[in-house]
């Protein structure tokens, strides 16, 4: 529980980003490999398999977000007997959970087959069941891990996980590229998963050695009220972006194609991978800002949050900006011509990514701050907007379709309702003043991303690797420059230079100006990364062809 908010965020942000880099990468040539040893089938299966056990979580809905809130104050007040409370309610709910989940598992197995549509894989039925127990097996050590990282800190989980998916990542790629078994491949990932939980669970013992204290006395009747109407609220949010997250692979799937689910998850990955990076830098200080919450003033809360919320929007513009000039033609040499999708696709992705992340500013003080009743309704109807848009136009339009009401439904309802009651109950501002604010940023976005993409267009080259290069480069620059140049004298910007200038007299500006340049160095880095695994697969293909001829 030693150490200032300063140290901790930086030092989960620094780490975070470590991980991201070597797992993105090694990622990339995990799912090429993939790819072409088992077929594109099974990656959709995959993602299909996922979110499945995602919906299954739904009893969990609530509860981890509930508790790790309920967390911040009694460590940051070094409230041991408080936390012993909690964490023992923690531990025997999940245990419930676990078998709760197995037991619904167990009950759906027979309509797997009715979202399983044109499926030519034989064994799809196994690939469920190891999906189920890795499932199933997760809820045994999620309260340690939860109480790790309200204490701030994050950082040694993720370097256990890093360590482990490096492991099991090279073992991947080894079975796929000479046993070509995909139930082998799925196996060793839930198995070392199990291993790497048991190992880091050990590691929790030994900091928080009051865990094992069997004398714990019964949550204060006041906490357990507080804690099960977050639990009540945060269940009927969750359900419902549990629903709309994962609806968009079961819609496919179910009226497309299985294969159409794996192809788009190319799409996906490379989306998810940017934004790992993008989301290091909420992660490494939200918990600061819970601990900031419990500790400090609004006033002081809401300082900090317009400086988060602006480095925020500035990185999630540049990024989607870079998508969507770059996915298709990384695309294309990562794994071929054939696996490259409409624009429409593209656009509707880059869009949902886009919003939701220019949205998770209002998130990251939403749960720092505990809030989580006002607005539980929402997720639902949106999720509920969702399905029936997605359905209506999945037959006529495809993947497009889905996206579409997707988005439609995500900026009708949460993505305004959100900063309502965030403005209202947590720093008492005026939501019209947010309201305008936001919708003059994202008219600069568009004509940023418009104005870079229009551009990057313009290159041509021959060669697809130096095509690429140069496009990342100008997406790069451009996007950021004309970021620079709209808002170099605003306001805005100045929260934000005055981050690093302030950073000896004030702990919290060093946290968010330090994490701010070290995502943008690592996404950065991540393109940069991209394009030399593109140039290595680039050569490894030219060798081949070399071969061939002779």
């Amino acid at each position: 529980m030693k150490g200032s908010r300063t140290q901790k965020s930086v030092t989960n942000t620094v780490v975070s980003f470590a991980s991201q880099l070597i797992v993105i990468l090694l990622g990339f040539l995990s799912r090429r490999v993939l790819i072409y040893s088992v077929g594109v089938e099974y990656l959709g299966i995959n993602g299909l398999m996922s979110n499945i056990l995602t919906i299954f979580s739904l009893a969990e809905s609530g509860i981890g977000l509930a508790i790790g809130y309920a967390l911040y104050k009694p460590l940051a007040e070094n409230d041991i007997e408080q936390v012993k409370s909690l964490m023992r309610f923690f531990k025997y709910t999940y245990r419930a959970l676990a078998i709760g989940t197995a037991a619904i598992g167990i009950a759906f197995y027979p309509l797997l087959p009715f979202f399983l549509k044109d499926n030519t894989a034989p064994d799809a039925n196994l690939v469920y069941w190891l999906f189920l127990l890795g499932s199933v097996s997760s809820y045994l050590w999620v309260h340690k891990t939860t109480l790790n990282t309200s204490d701030q800190n994050k950082y040694l989980y993720t370097i256990a996980s890093t360590i482990a998916q490096i492991v099991v990542l090279v073992l991947k790629v080894l079975i796929l590229y000479f046993a070509q078994n995909y139930i082998l491949y799925l196996a060793v990932d839930i198995g070392t998963t199990i291993v790497k939980n048991l190992i880091f669970c050990r590691i929790v013992d030994r900091r928080y050695p009051y865990l094992k204290d069997k004398n714990v006395r019964k949550l204060d009747p006041e906490v357990r009220k507080s804690l099960f109407t977050n639990i009540k609220a945060l269940f009927l949010g969750k359900v419902g972006y549990i629903i709309s997250q994962c609806s968009d692979n079961l819609v496919i799937s179910s009226l497309v194609s299985v294969t159409a689910v794996g192809m788009y998850s190319n799409y996906t990955t490379l989306i998810t991978s940017v934004s790992g990076f993008v989301t290091t830098f909420s992660s490494g200080v939200t918990a600061s800002m819970g601990n900031l919450i419990a500790s400090e003033t609004k006033e002081r809360a809401y300082e900090v949050y317009k400086r988060v919320d602006f480095i925020n929007y500035w990185l999630y513009t540049f990024t989607a900006t870079c998508l969507l000039c770059l996915v298709e033609p990384f695309v294309a040499i990562w794994l071929g011509q054939d696996f490259v999708l409409t624009k429409a696709i593209l656009i509707l992705a880059v869009a949902i990514y886009y919003f939701k992340g220019i949205n998770s500013g209002i998130d990251i003080a939403k749960n720092a701050a505990g809030l989580y009743y006002p607005d539980r309704f929402i997720p639902m109807a949106e999720a509920i907007a969702n399905m029936v848009i997605s359905i209506v136009l999945a037959k006529r339009y495809g993947i497009a379709g889905v996206l579409f009401g997707t988005l439609v439904s995500f900026l009708a309802l949460s993505f305004w309702a959100k900063p309502y009651f965030v403005c209202r109950d947590v720093f008492e501002v005026s939501f019209a003043r947010y309201a305008v604010r936001e919708g003059r940023e994202i008219v600069v976005s568009v004509l940023v991303a418009a104005g870079t993409w229009y551009a990057v267009s313009l290159v041509s080259l021959e060669n697809m690797l130096l095509s690429f290069g140069v496009k990342a480069l100008l997406a790069l620059a451009l996007s950021n420059g004309l970021l620079l140049l709209v808002y170099f004298k605003t306001s805005e910007f100045q929260y934000l230079r005055g981050l690093l200038e302030s950073a000896a007299r004030r702990k919290i500006p060093l946290v968010i100006g330090t994490t701010a340049v070290i995502v943008w160095v690592g996404i950065t880095l991540l393109l940069a990364g991209i394009t030399a695994f593109s140039l290595a697969l680039q050569l490894r293909n030219a060798q081949h062809c070399l071969h061939s001829d002779r």
